[in-house]
């Protein structure tokens, strides 16, 4: 019913502004006391044409709260394979920097609606400001328990030019860390399923080691080369980056043991390629 009312108080007022209050405390009736959290509470809304003019003046009032009244409203409401206006919501989300740091209720509807949303909508509405707002939310490993389109979103951002560049570490480290302990694969998801050499050489360009060291080893959990065989780059970079960083072998042979976990096969091509660093070493320590 409160939903209703906001529909029906953006028909009636020919400005906006005049039934803002109106709207922002039919929201906070309908959806301020509901838990998030909690998956059983699931209003059902109808929606009508009105829901631009909602997003509007929600996202505009600048109240956190009630933004995240709104996006508890739509997220409660979807499903990753219907339509629903929650997609009109990414050209705002993107701007949401100045209300950071957010309350904690809000931060998790953010990522709730960033997971609904989908990459392609926020590579539209700028992947400059998708890269800021993830990193004002500091995502951890329990916000991705259970949400594989998070872990899609991050892997395409990743694999953006502003992604490479200023997505925080942090993700990075976030990544490798779920694609290693947490078994998630690209199969049946809607990341970018190959690998995008352009990633690793631009990290290697900018001698970015600590997130190369990341990404390698997600391509080499993910993305696996077949039947053994590698790719020149990818045999390339990885020996350059244990070139750079010897401590590195010993870190990615690690992860990937964990990731095989004694049931997954260690691709053969990698295990060369840690063969031959690890004799590189040996040689250059005169042993």
């Amino acid at each position: 019913m409160a939903y209703e009312w906001c529909s029906v108080v953006c028909k009636n007022f020919s400005s906006l502004e005049d039934g803002k209050e109106l709207v922002l405390l039919s929201l906070e009736i309908g959806f301020r006391h509901l838990d998030p959290q909690n998956p059983w509470l699931k209003p059902k809304l109808t929606h009508t044409e009105y829901h631009q003019g909602l997003a509007k003046i929600v996202f505009e009032s600048g109240d956190g709260e009630a933004i995240a009244d709104l996006l508890y409203a739509w997220t409660s409401f979807s499903s990753l394979n219907q339509y629903t206006p929650l997609n009109i919501c990414a050209k705002y989300l993107i701007n949401l920097h100045c209300l950071h740091p957010f309350s904690s209720r809000l931060r998790q509807l953010i990522i709730y609606a960033i997971a609904f949303i989908g990459y392609q909508e926020f590579e539209q509405a700028g992947l400059e400001g998708l890269v800021r707002l993830l990193n004002d939310l500091q995502i951890c490993v329990e916000d991705m328990t259970g949400n594989s389109e998070l872990v899609s979103i991050l892997l395409d951002t990743i694999q953006s030019s502003e992604g490479i560049k200023h997505l925080s570490p942090l993700h990075w480290e976030l990544l490798v860390e779920f694609v290693t302990f947490w078994s998630w694969s690209p199969e049946g998801n809607t990341c970018t399923y190959n690998y995008s050499p352009f990633t690793m050489a631009s990290l290697k360009e900018a001698e970015e080691w600590d997130k190369l060291e990341c990404w390698m080893g997600i391509v080499w959990i993910l993305w696996p080369p077949e039947e053994g065989k590698t790719t020149e780059d990818l045999e390339h970079i990885t020996l350059s980056l244990f070139h750079q960083r010897p401590s590195v072998i010993q870190k990615l042979e690690w992860w990937i043991e964990q990731w095989a976990d004694g049931w997954r096969q260690i691709p053969e091509s990698f295990q060369q390629i840690c063969k031959q660093a690890h004799d590189e070493v040996a040689q250059q320590a005169g042993l």
